[in-house]
């Protein structure tokens, strides 16, 4: 008998957990202080997308509640909006739902609270094309979020012989890679990503192929935002590939992949020519839509495989460069305007 009652008892209390309430407070991490008002919803992503679980809206003490998650385990996502920006914690299973602070930032349009940290151009010919991966890497050290749609996250230069094919990658903060499409500006071949820059590190990849040629002299522009402090471009060869041209400076070669590290010299155009072919990895594809204006291909941007080794490399050049860097006015300060 005492066995029968139990096993109501451990399925009441299974359901209950599975079945578990979350609660917290949104934080305005702009003021320090609760924030209410904020429309939250409760999602959870399954083979067929994300699935709404509920919606709410913080109260006057910046508290929210749903009732009950998902059954079934697997991670769920809050998302808050705020200001017109979206923000996101993600709720694994071993996170506790009880008492969860749910982040926001007050808005700003001035792109001085950010500042570009790293950016790299990859070069990888092959017999058929030239494909080409930028890297932008902004760090935001403030605490308030740029949001400027009249100037977007970045500007890139995107050369003609592209014909309109890019795809466009943004990760947030401890977000992951979402395609994003590329919008024209006033500037010719110059486009802007509408992301927001939250406070942390936020990542643009921007990949598209050109025609290949033997030598090819590849025509590219260094594009800043005014008033966004901006580092050195910097572009990496593959082995088996060189660069040439007054605009550039080689700064040393990676021992492990043998790839070469550039500093570009010029803060406007610049020239560089490019002999020979090599890639530092197997997938050689592009995008391929033929439409004439920009275009967005669902999935990862190639060299997202290797950012970690881009930057490992970058930072160990450095190194070695440091002497020739500092040598050259140009180079300490290549876009001071």
């Amino acid at each position: 008998m005492r066995t029968t009652l139990c096993a109501p008892v451990l399925l009441f209390f299974g359901a209950g957990a599975a079945f578990a309430s979350i609660d917290g407070h949104v934080i305005n991490r702009t003021t320090g202080k609760s924030q209410p008002g904020v429309n939250i919803t409760l999602v959870k992503p399954g083979a067929q997308g994300m699935q709404t679980l509920g919606r709410t809206i913080s109260d006057a003490a910046g508290h929210f509640q749903f009732e009950r998650d998902q059954p079934g385990g697997g991670p769920q996502l809050l998302q808050a909006i705020y200001k017109g920006v979206n923000y996101n914690k993600l709720m694994t299973p071993n996170i506790s739902t009880s008492g969860v602070e749910l982040d926001v930032y007050e808005s700003t349009k001035s792109p001085s609270v950010a500042r570009i940290a790293q950016r790299m151009l990859l070069f990888e010919p092959s017999s058929s094309r030239i494909n080409v991966d930028e890297t932008v890497i902004l760090q935001n050290d403030s605490n308030t979020t740029l949001n400027n749609d009249a100037l977007g996250g970045i500007r890139f230069y995107l050369p003609r012989e592209a014909n309109g094919q890019v795809r466009i990658t943004a990760r947030g903060p401890q977000g992951m890679p979402l395609p994003r499409p590329a919008e024209k500006t006033d500037q010719r071949d110059i486009f802007k990503v509408q992301f927001p820059i939250k406070p942390g590190e936020t990542e643009f990849q921007v990949s598209y192929a050109l025609p290949v040629g033997s030598p090819f002299t590849f025509h590219g522009r260094v594009v800043d935002i005014k008033g966004m402090q901006s580092g050195p471009l910097r572009l990496i060869a593959p082995q088996g590939v060189i660069l040439a041209g007054k605009d550039i400076q080689q700064v040393g070669t990676e021992p492990t992949t043998q790839a070469g590290v550039y500093n570009v010299l010029s803060s406007d155009n610049f020239a560089a020519d490019i002999t020979g072919t090599g890639s530092l990895r197997n997938d050689n594809s592009a995008p391929g839509d033929n439409s004439d204006s920009p275009q967005v291909t669902q999935g990862n941007p190639q060299i997202y495989s290797h950012l970690t080794l881009l930057l490992v490399l970058v930072f160990s050049i450095l190194g070695l460069g440091l002497a020739i860097l500092f040598r050259t006015s140009p180079v300490r300060s290549p876009y001071a305007k």
